[in-house]
């Protein structure tokens, strides 16, 4: 990321952050689903998919500022070569891609999740659901769905969809690149931290000239 983007970003969040025990983190998440077949996939799917916890819709917290989260642009993604590969060598499909500016407090239960969708050119379709905090690591709790519709018959003849579920809470150091693995899909998860800028000094000349000069005294 330049520099001229983090000192603006991190101009916009002092005040907000002026009294308030947060540490914000530049976060990255690509999640892709894998080709199809998936020869390994065992598990058991749900009847119904399962009930989703309360949540705020992820762009429209980026859009509206909600919680002081801060989208970056796409120029400055990080995994971008990870995204390449994912389409050129592993024929997979990407489903979200997003970076962004997360304030992270804190108390883990008590932060809110944030819902994320997603759709691949092959029909897969992602519903998922996020929640962030940190304490002495990065703490990222996932609550991901991947759907691949009308693939499976049930014996009366009707389609039934695939529901692959991932379930997964993972401390992590900002220092690496984590990796959260399905046999339908993966999610990978980048961040760095966010250090304040320290105000520059004024030098001495512009310093007094800025200064409001005292009022004349009556004679």
């Amino acid at each position: 990321m330049t520099n001229w983007i983090l000192s603006f970003l991190i101009a916009t969040l002092t005040t907000s952050f002026a009294y308030a025990e947060v540490r914000p983190y530049a976060l990255e998440v690509l999640i892709f689903s894998r080709p199809e077949p998936v020869q390994s996939i065992t598990e058991v799917f749900p009847a119904s998919k399962p009930e989703a916890p309360q949540s705020f819709d992820f762009q429209v917290a980026l859009e509206s500022g909600f919680n002081n989260l801060i989208p970056l642009p796409d120029s400055g993604h990080i995994l971008k070569n990870s995204a390449l590969r994912i389409r050129t060598q592993l024929d997979g499909q990407v489903l979200f891609h997003k970076r962004w500016i997360h304030p992270l407090t804190k108390k883990q239960q008590s932060n809110p999740w944030f819902k994320i969708s997603g759709m691949s050119g092959d029909g897969l379709s992602l519903t998922g659901y996020l929640r962030l905090s940190i304490d002495r690591f990065i703490e990222v709790d996932t609550d991901l769905r991947v759907t691949r519709f009308s693939v499976r018959k049930a014996p009366d003849g009707t389609t039934i969809d695939e529901v692959y579920i991932l379930r997964e809470f993972r401390k992590m150091s900002s220092k690496d690149i984590h990796y959260l693995d399905h046999p339908a899909f993966g999610v990978i998860i980048a961040a760095e931290p966010v250090e304040p800028a320290e105000p520059q000094a004024q030098p001495a000349d512009a310093a007094s000239e800025s200064e409001t000069p005292p009022p004349p005294r009556v004679q």
